[in-house]
């Protein structure tokens, strides 16, 4: 599996430490790991694996999750060999058009890490999210599937 995910910032943020995280601990399970990003900033974990401005987006083929509305509209502009889902997360704060939340709900598969977000994400826009139950390989897996 080729698997890397599409962040506002490499900063050392609760969600890109648990990013971070996840993908070292499956570094050796994955055929390609990696994180692209809008805007640079302090990072506190050594990565393993690749971590790409956004502007290189283009040359990756393979499982994509975007972590943000704005992540989700460039990368479904970029013509390419890629699977596009969606992770919500609550904790993140930024804005959030209730619109790009719908659009993004009835254009990719969905996916959260708990069930707060899960029922956050169903109030907001009447669809389920896939839990995958913090960051668990074979459950993403799935969502990809």
């Amino acid at each position: 599996m080729k698997l890397a995910f599409y962040v506002d910032t490499n900063g050392g943020t609760p969600l890109n430490t648990e990013i971070y995280n996840f993908l070292n601990e499956n570094i050796d399970e994955l055929e390609d790991a990696a994180v692209f990003f809008e805007n640079t900033n302090f990072n506190p974990v050594q990565v393993k694996f690749g971590m790409f401005d956004a502007a290189d987006i283009w040359s990756f083929s393979g499982d994509l999750v975007c972590t943000s509305p704005s992540s989700f509209a460039k990368a479904r502009n970029v013509v390419n060999d890629q699977k596009i889902c969606y992770m919500f997360d609550s904790s993140q704060k930024r804005e959030e058009s209730l619109f790009d939340l719908f659009w993004i709900s009835q254009s990719v598969k969905v996916f959260v890490n708990n069930e707060t977000d899960a029922n956050i994400f169903y109030r907001i826009t009447g669809v389920k999210p896939v839990n995958i139950e913090g960051f668990n390989l074979s459950k993403l897996k799935e969502v990809f599937q």
